[in-house]
């Protein structure tokens, strides 16, 4: 018959595993909340956050009037635009492949609605950040319309040899105070000065380019990083980061030297 001493030790070991096994089913319940909220459809919140502005008595941050069914057909492409870049959300050229998935059906937007598309995704993200709604979604606002923005310059108006690809990226992880400038300059309303002088205390921060930088997120001080001054499109939060990355970003900086040359040169005969 086992000992009072070797049943109470039982039991206690017991009492432990039903502990952690509970605390393991509450840790498997919020990873699958997580999950469920990650991979709920994030065009349909968009399109509510987005239309939400146009309500009555909010100022419109700059959209100017359109009629019904190009807003509906601008906000129908932005969605389908956030769909197909999910899709292809593994890809490094995510947007060139959502751009591609897009375009026969989308021409029109593409060849005279795109500084209409601009100014929603501006007049969304703005009022998010009013609200204090969803940053990650402002987030995702700003660098859509980075993207469409350098879409209009490169593709359009033929004003630049090629996407700022970092310009992008940063919008995509930047800092409330990067966010709030960025949309601040772009709106003619002066909706986000408060939120301005409220965050300008906050460093804008930038993103090394060398993909074994050290630092936390690989992030630095904007006004403290190292620019390539070959390509012009990559920075570094040292000089050292620059070095080690050099044989890999070698090949890249060649192909984007190049075409600003060519280009340069287009322009200048």
């Amino acid at each position: 018959m086992p000992s009072r001493k070797k049943t109470k030790g039982k039991a206690r070991r017991a009492a432990k595993e039903t502990k952690a096994k509970k605390e393991e089913d509450s840790q498997a319940v919020v990873a699958a909340a997580n999950q469920r909220q990650q991979e709920r459809p994030l065009e349909v919140e968009v399109q509510r956050l987005l239309v939400s502005p146009f309500a009555p008595n909010k100022c419109q941050h700059g959209v100017a009037h359109i009629s019904s069914s190009d807003e509906e057909i601008c906000i129908e492409f932005i969605n389908a635009f956030i769909t197909a870049y999910r899709s292809f959300s593994g890809s490094g050229e995510c947007f060139f492949l959502a751009t591609e998935s897009t375009m026969v059906k989308f021409a029109d937007v593409y060849s005279s609605k795109l500084e209409t598309v601009v100014s929603i995704l501006l007049n969304g993200g703005t009022q998010m950040i009013l609200d204090g709604d969803n940053h990650n979604l402002a987030r995702l606002n700003a660098t859509l319309a980075c993207h469409f923005e350098e879409w209009m310059e490169v593709e359009v108006k033929e004003s630049k040899a090629i996407f700022s690809w970092t310009k992008m990226y940063e919008l995509y992880v930047a800092d409330i105070h990067t966010l709030v400038s960025y949309y601040r300059k772009r709106i003619p309303c002066a909706c986000l000065e408060e939120k301005y002088k409220a965050e300008k205390s906050v460093k804008k921060m930038g993103l090394c380019y060398n993909p074994n930088c050290s630092l936390p997120e690989r992030k630095a001080e904007r006004s403290k990083m190292f620019c390539c001054t070959r390509c012009g499109d990559v920075n570094y939060c040292s000089v050292e980061c620059q070095k080690d990355d050099w044989k890999a970003h070698r090949q890249f900086c060649d192909v984007i030297a190049a075409k600003k040359a060519a280009f340069n040169s287009d322009k200048q005969s």
